[in-house]
């Protein structure tokens, strides 16, 4: 969940690195990278199965219907928004008109397949408002718009085969930055659960929080590298399901564009093109591969997350 949409309190910033880094941390770090070597293990092993490859190849059957399933999705997202008065987050407001005039332009060009292009054009000059309005910041929550962008743009032309992997990527991105939040922002999330009363399953609020923000962070790896992507997809799934419960409308207009792309990834699983799973042939490079860059790119945006999260920092903007 995005903990920013359900409180008002604004006065905080990311704790230091020292202080986000403590045994407990270390802990769960080591048990998601167990989790993420025996995906990496079982990966190809699991797809061998009679049962799992019957699945695979009734959702295979599905994959014609990728881009009507965007344009429902994305369409219904987009009028969620319109309706509540926001524009691709529940919490981004304007008073200016012709930002919810070019969201109108956005949802009515999905209507016709050949006009995805303009959809694309008027997503983009929404999302650059939103840089500009709420900072680059803020606007990192949501740079799994930037993919569905580059979809709709290219979708319809002979660079159409890289629409999927580069979906993937931004979704991944969005859902790691979205984990560093509850890692340095701890106090914030855990506030919110015990104001909404959200069971921890046994463990503290504190570790229920850190708990979260790895699997986060692991699904978002998981996206980039595709590795498991449909198990992947639909743990996701359930796992917003599950937050829709607690939360209610605002989840369901904040993260209906996700669960559209969420199906899709569902349908498609890592697609035709070579993941960055397979760039390496020996299966012991691979391993390596998930476990080192998965540190890599915890402690990299961790880093920058909380350069960035600074008050007085150029990319960090309140109105």
């Amino acid at each position: 969940m995005h903990v920013k949409w359900f409180t008002e309190d604004m006065d905080w910033h990311p704790m230091p690195m020292a202080k986000v880094i403590t045994p407990i941390f270390l802990f769960w770090l080591g048990f998601t990278l167990v989790v993420l070597l025996l995906s990496a293990f079982f990966n190809e092993r699991l797809e061998r199965i009679s049962l799992i490859r019957k699945v695979h190849l009734f959702l295979d059957r599905l994959k014609r219907f990728q881009v009507p399933i965007l344009r429902i999705g994305l369409g219904l997202g987009l009028l969620l928004q319109l309706s509540t008065g926001s524009f691709l987050a529940p919490t981004f407001v304007s008073e200016q008109w012709w930002v919810y005039a070019v969201l109108s332009i956005a949802i009515l060009s999905l209507l016709h397949r050949k006009l995805l292009f303009v959809s694309g054009i008027a997503l983009t000059v929404l999302y650059m408002y939103t840089l500009t309005k709420y900072g680059l910041f803020e606007s990192l929550d949501y740079m799994f718009y930037v993919g569905i962008i580059y979809y709709l743009l290219i979708i319809n032309t002979k660079w159409k085969k890289s629409a999927l992997p580069v979906l993937y990527t931004f979704t991944g991105l969005s859902l790691a930055w979205l984990s560093m939040e509850k890692m340095t922002l701890a106090k914030l999330a855990c506030s919110l659960m015990h104001e909404y009363g959200i069971p921890t399953l046994g463990f503290t609020v504190e570790d229920f929080v850190l708990i979260s923000a790895f699997i986060e962070l692991g699904l978002a790896w998981a996206f980039i590298v595709g590795l498991m992507n449909r198990f992947t997809a639909l743990a996701l799934t359930g796992v917003f399901l599950s937050t829709t419960t607690f939360f209610g409308f605002t989840e369901i207009v904040g993260h209906t564009v996700v669960h559209t792309l969420l199906i899709i990834f569902l349908i498609e699983g890592r697609g035709e093109s070579k993941t960055l799973f397979n760039f390496h042939r020996r299966p012991v490079l691979r391993y390596t591969f998930v476990v080192v860059n998965f540190c890599v790119l915890l402690f990299g945006l961790m880093g920058v997350y909380i350069w960035m999260g600074q008050p007085g920092n150029q990319f960090f903007v309140i109105n």
